[in-house]
């Protein structure tokens, strides 16, 4: 993100928001252990100062954070990333290059006045391959570069939106007015409220107006320090922290990917699984990835277990479906990743797409909690939309086939 001139009126904002009569309006949701409100502390762009400072900070607290990251960023302190991925901090998507608006003259080589929702597409998804190939995490949220939330211009501008709900689970935006409502909040429009620069007595009248209305207040950063432009202060972080563990305050603070999945079982009574990933596409470089997250569970006692981000209690009678869109018809090589314990091991899985398939059987990976990747076979596939489905070959009378996580598909 950028400096904003308008700190000012947003302060103003903010001011008017935290009196205004609708906003004060009291939501029936029911947040956790009796919880008044949930807070998210979230940071963009993968600043060094959140690596090298502000992790290990929120560490000391037992605080864990939501960092939108840019791959080229990540790789200046990987070492101390892959510490925060350790530490449980929440890792997100926030593009390859961070495009935003040309008015912006730094945006002017990529701006997303010449993006098409294609392009963004293939730029997210090779942003989590890359994030997954530095720091072994599968992002399911996103961040709108500078809260723009649209490609094109004129009469061919549209919103990537929909591209982000479909690639996952959360996206957030920056510089809103106000907080979000968890009944009727949209996962892929959250809204993400600036602390930057911020004192905590500017934080707290946003802080007493959830509590008052059992809003979910996201609070989006930048630098972690206690001077400069885009900083979050840790002097605020330490009072904020401070106030919102003290249990008569009544606030649940969480990453933005567990309070959103909390949402969306209370608003569906179960354990959804996640909503995008409604129609897989090709990556930027052709390869096709199907996630547990982005798959249709189906059997009577096959569950997604979003700590792992994985299906497990995969039994004999359970399948997982994808529908995918084959950009090429040809050969495809197939590399999966699962856990199993060496005791259920052994059983034979099928790979389908129509008349087309594929058998292995399920290697030992050390454990269940140990997951494994490995090429497994080959598969043709044609080109055109499909649905993909993986299944054990035959049905088992007791155990688990595995604990799946993703196939990845590569064109030969």
């Amino acid at each position: 993100m950028i400096p904003r001139i308008a700190s000012a009126l947003l302060i103003t904002t903010v001011t008017i928001c935290s009196i205004s009569p609708a906003s004060a309006q009291k939501s029936s949701f029911a947040w956790p252990e009796g919880k008044k409100t949930a807070i998210s502390l979230s940071f963009d762009d993968a600043r060094g100062s959140q690596a090298s400072t502000g992790i290990p900070f929120l560490n000391q607290y037992k605080v864990k954070g939501t960092f939108y990251l840019v791959p080229s960023a990540v790789k200046g302190q990987l070492e101390n990333w892959k510490k925060a991925v350790a530490a449980g901090q929440e890792m997100a998507n926030h593009s390859v290059n961070h495009p935003c608006t040309g008015n912006f003259p730094w945006a002017r080589k990529n701006p997303l006045e010449d993006y098409t929702q294609e392009q963004m597409r293939d730029e997210l998804v090779e942003a989590n391959k890359q994030l997954y190939d530095l720091l072994g995490v599968r992002c399911e949220g996103f961040a709108y570069p500078c809260g723009n939330t649209f490609v094109g211009r004129g009469a061919n501008t549209k919103s990537y939106v929909p591209v982000v709900a479909d690639l996952f689970a959360t996206g957030r935006g920056w510089l809103d007015e106000g907080p979000n409502a968890p009944e009727f909040c949209d996962m892929a429009q959250l809204t993400g409220m600036e602390m930057d620069g911020k004192d905590f007595d500017k934080i707290l009248p946003l802080i007493k107006q959830v509590q008052k209305s059992g809003q979910w207040l996201i609070l989006a950063g930048h630098e972690m320090g206690e001077e400069g432009a885009q900083t979050t202060r840790l002097s605020m972080l330490k009072k904020l922290i401070e106030y919102a563990q003290d249990p008569a305050n009544g606030i649940w603070l969480a990453p933005v990917g567990e309070v959103a999945r909390y949402v969306q079982t209370s608003r569906s009574g179960s354990l959804p699984v996640p909503d995008h990933g409604s129609l897989v596409t090709p990556g930027a470089k052709g390869a096709i990835s199907l996630h547990a997250q982005s798959g249709k569970a189906i059997g009577p006692k096959i569950k997604y277990m979003p700590e792992w981000k994985a299906f497990g209690w995969f039994t004999g009678e359970d399948r997982i479906e994808w529908d995918l869109n084959v950009a090429e018809k040809g050969t495809y090589e197939v590399e999966m990743e699962w856990s199993v314990s060496d005791e259920d091991a052994g059983k034979s899985f099928v790979l389908e797409s129509g008349a087309q398939k594929m058998t292995g059987k399920v290697e030992p990976s050390g454990s269940w909690e140990t997951f494994r990747w490995k090429k497994v076979g080959q598969i043709q596939l044609n080109a055109g939309k499909q649905k993909v489905v993986f299944r054990p070959a035959t049905k088992f009378p007791k155990g688990a086939l595995l604990d799946f996580r993703e196939v990845r598909l590569v064109r030969k």
